[in-house]
């Protein structure tokens, strides 16, 4: 319903009271000689019918200007409608000062106010009555459908803001899906309330009609639903959403200016979308390690302080709440990441790996890094059609080596040409990241056998501020020889609240009890973000909101 547009037909809104409103007061009108007394039965129900949805914003505001409307009939003056829709909102916010922070009816009033004040600025929407007379049916339909074209429009235009703003979303589905949809509902409506109060005998007989309905009306929806002008995963902060509206006001006031106030204000425009621009580009010139709460996987992203993008798996493969579309694909959208210069796959486990297909589908990948052994594995046939597609570049990691940054020093530490083991979880890539004062070591599911090779053959790179700790907390990894090795200030365990392998391990937790609040699990502590100047470093949780801050880096 939402990517059709369609959701404020259903939802209790303003319009259904509108709506209703009309309805009621036809009906009274037939059986009351008396307008006022009508209007007064109206203001009534209208004040009860806003009790039962909770005095819901958009039903209030409606409601109350209604109400207004109908009052300034009774006293016989002339309703002014921009009088009544901020006379409204001075009621509502002096009865609830807080509903002004309430999206529903910052949304509503938005709605109302662009139809009574931006859309009379385009004349070429509009016909007049005495010429609506001498247009044949056909004419006057495809009149209508062009203003309601025209409106949904303008008013998507309007809103859209708002609504990536608070929801991260907007589409242009609902212009094509009004067209249809709000005949239906103007039908369906109506027919709904016959059939509350008709007779039981002859229900049936409406019945039919309103299925009827009601089908069309799903089929309606969900082909609008399918158009391809929905946008998700737009992230806008309130800076750049005063700008577009600044923008919008800009452009609507070019209407009916002279051709000198028209050139004045197309600068206008040019200049508040640079400065819109310019902020959309500004970087934090800081080292970010995103890791992500995945469930039971691993899933985190590094952005270097030039914008370089590395990705150290994938998470699983699964569709929850807990996948790469769901935990990674929102941030990266949010924070301009279309594309990952290098996509680090530990092993072949799918935990790690799964969510490498929705990688390959969502986002641009330039090079993909996995070992020679997992390459030989079933599942790099599948892989390689994505890589095929993608057109990526792939880096076979077969001994130690390195990725060369601008900043940053990334060194792959393991497995090493010498290194043999059949279990798959000791063959993970182990890599060590370094930017000014700050060290960090991913370990993927590397476990005891693995740990020991490193701490034998490769000590110099082990000493860290931050550890990936191995195998999502098992008791299979980081015995307490390693973690003395490794001696960590701070450490991260990627698993889910809830799994079948009881994930931490109490013992793995007791070798890190040191650590205190300075050991983050995902699933319980939520994704744990670092940022880090290269001197200082920052943790936060997302969950927990645990906000660590550390100046001292040594």
């Amino acid at each position: 319903m939402c990517r059709a547009g369609l959701s404020h037909l259903l939802a209790v809104s303003g319009l259904h009271v509108g709506l209703l409103s009309l309805i009621i007061l036809a009906v009274l009108n037939t059986f009351i000689p008396k307008r006022n007394i009508s209007r007064i039965i109206i203001m009534c129900l209208l004040l009860i019918y806003a009790a039962i949805c909770l005095w819901a914003p958009s039903v209030t505001r409606a409601a109350i200007m209604i109400i207004l409307f109908l009052l300034a009939k009774i006293l016989q003056r002339k309703p002014v409608a921009n009088n009544i829709l901020f006379a409204s909102l001075l009621i509502i916010t002096a009865v609830n000062p807080n509903q002004l922070f309430s999206v529903g009816l910052q949304m509503s009033y938005l709605a109302v106010f662009v139809l009574l004040n931006v859309l009379p600025r385009f004349r070429f929407i509009k016909v007049k009555k005495e010429e609506l007379e001498y247009l044949s049916i056909g004419k006057q339909i495809l009149n209508a459908i062009l203003v309601l074209i025209c409106t949904s429009f303008i008013l998507n235009i309007f809103l859209a803001p708002l609504t990536a703003y608070n929801f991260h979303q907007f589409g242009f589905n609902g212009i094509a899906g009004n067209l249809l949809g709000i005949p239906l509902i103007g039908m369906i409506l109506p027919l709904s309330l016959i059939i509350v109060f008709l007779p039981e005998f002859i229900i049936p007989m409406f019945q039919n009609s309103f299925h009827l309905l009601m089908l069309i009306f799903e089929q309606w929806t969900s082909f609008s639903a399918n158009l391809p002008l929905q946008f998700d995963f737009i992230f806008i902060s309130i800076i750049h959403l005063v700008l577009l509206y600044l923008i919008l006001s800009t452009l609507v006031l070019t209407f009916k200016s002279s051709f000198k106030q028209r050139k004045w204000l197309f600068i206008s425009v040019i200049f508040l979308s640079s400065i819109f621009i310019f902020l959309g580009r500004q970087s934090s010139n800081k080292l970010n390690i995103t890791f992500f709460d995945c469930g039971l996987g691993d899933l985190a992203l590094i952005q270097t302080p030039q914008n370089e993008t590395i990705l150290i798996d994938t998470g699983p493969p699964k569709k929850g709440i807990n996948s790469f579309t769901r935990s990674a694909l929102p941030y990266l959208h949010k924070n301009g990441i279309n594309n990952i210069d290098y996509v680090l796959i530990t092993h072949a486990h799918n935990d790690h790996y799964g969510g490498v297909f929705k990688v390959f589908e969502n986002i641009e990948v330039k090079n993909l890094v996995a070992t020679d052994e997992f390459q030989n594995r079933k599942i790099w046939n599948k892989i390689t059609k994505g890589i095929e597609v993608e057109q990526c570049s792939v880096l076979t990691v077969t001994d130690t080596t390195h990725i060369r940054f601008e900043k940053v020093k990334f060194k792959i530490i393991h497995p090493d040409r010498s290194y043999k083991d059949n279990n798959i979880n000791n063959l993970s890539i182990v890599v060590r990241l370094d930017y000014g004062d700050l060290s960090v070591l991913f370990t993927g599911d590397l476990e005891h056998e693995g740990e020991e090779y490193l701490s034998r053959n490769y000590p110099e790179f082990l000493d860290c501020d931050v550890l990936k700790v191995g195998h999502h907390g098992s008791k299979t990894a980081s015995s307490s020889a390693f973690i003395k090795m490794v001696d960590p200030q701070y450490a991260i365990i990627s698993t889910a609240k809830k799994n079948r392998f009881d994930f931490p391990h109490e013992i793995t937790l007791e070798r890190y009890e040191f650590l205190g609040e300075n050991l983050m699990i995902t699933g319980y502590d939520g994704a744990c973000q670092i940022v880090s100047d290269g001197n200082s470093v920052q943790i936060t949780t997302f969950v927990s909101n645990k906000n660590i801050i550390d100046n001292d880096l040594k």
